[in-house]
């Protein structure tokens, strides 16, 4: 196999190894063994690993599931495309996390799954398309249940939330070589405003992959897992929220972005706010609510809310101090 990394990733020395190991002793037994096991490009993508992943995936790392992702990741990197750049192969085909569910191997499990139930087909997308089939008629939608299951938990029990059949149907076309973007986008209206869909590399760019969801251009906001990079961008035009942090550090602010939804709110907890520092965001025009909150010794002591009109290509500035002296007010 030619060598899959020239650039982007070089071999760590032993002692980088032995540094990030020993900050992290919890998983070192298992990244050690792998060490001593392999070299060359599988040697590239453990290294790699090491140094994305956090801190509780690399501690709880096992020889299994490290085998499993590693291996099965450059198994099928040439599935599909002969020069598939290593920046979509590190981020969307060895990349193993789709959301919150638990760390394991379900690589070699999921592609026996499938083979016995896809037709073949030369065309990437179309057996996207498939599979996403395959998934929506063995696993039946049920409400949420809390924590999420592992993909190959999912299988046995038959049926799954929308998130858990997200996560699947991104872990199955993994393990027959497809690099997929999951995305979590927040759409206006009257419903839960939430939905899941994916977007498959086309060898150009990435081409969504939807069903029964709503155009993507009304999209308020779209978020990449698990990096929960915003690409609202890619959909429609954006505006740009401009959020002035707090002067006064004190632990117990919070703040939240959320869309009307009928008579309630629906939080995007896919964006993140620090209350502490600038904020940027790009956000699909339409209305939102901003809230900022102070607790303290766990009693909310106040909150403050303010709609917010988001136009294409303008920005809208709102300096937190506002809610700050708001919600505790100057002596």
């Amino acid at each position: 196999m030619v060598s899959v990394f020239v650039f982007v990733l070089l071999l760590l020395s032993p002692s980088e190894r032995d540094s990030i190991l020993t900050a992290h002793p919890a998983g070192a037994v298992a990244w050690e063994e792998m060490y001593q096991q392999y070299s060359g490009d599988t040697l590239r993508c453990m290294d790699y690993l090491l140094l994305v992943l956090s801190d509780t995936d690399r501690d709880s790392m096992t020889v299994p599931v490290l085998r499993d992702h590693v291996l099965g990741a450059l198994g099928t990197r040439y599935s599909w495309f002969p020069d598939l750049r290593d920046s979509v192969f590190l981020d969307y085909l060895l990349e193993f996390r789709i959301s919150s569910e638990p760390l394991s191997a379900y690589r070699s499990s999921l592609a026996g799954w499938l083979d016995r139930r896809l037709q073949a087909s030369p065309d990437i997308f179309e057996t996207a398309s498939m599979i996403l089939d395959v998934v929506t008629s063995n696993i039946a939608l049920t409400s949420s249940t809390g924590q999420l299951p592992a993909p190959t938990q999912i299988i046995p029990m038959g049926q799954a939330s929308p998130e858990g059949r997200w996560v699947l149907s991104c872990a199955c076309m993994r393990s027959v070589g497809i690099p997929v973007r999951p995305v979590k986008g927040w759409f206006p209206g009257a419903d839960r405003n939430l939905y899941y869909w994916m977007e498959v590399w086309t060898g150009t760019g990435w081409e969504p992959l939807t069903s029964s969801m709503p155009p993507l251009q009304y999209v308020k906001a779209a978020v990449v897992y698990p990096d929960m990079m915003n690409i609202t961008y890619e959909y429609r035009g954006t505006g740009i929220l401009i959020l002035q942090p707090l002067v006064d550090q004190v632990q117990g602010w919070s703040v939240e972005l959320m869309i009307p939804s009928g008579e309630d709110t629906v939080s995007i907890s896919g964006i993140p706010l620090d209350p502490f520092l600038r904020n940027e965001v790009e956000l699909g025009a339409g209305e939102f609510l901003l809230r900022v909150s102070f607790e303290q010794g766990g009693e909310t002591i106040g909150t403050w809310q303010q709609t917010i009109l988001i136009t294409t290509d303008e920005p809208v500035t709102i300096d937190l101090t506002e809610a700050q002296y708001a919600i505790v007010p100057l002596p």
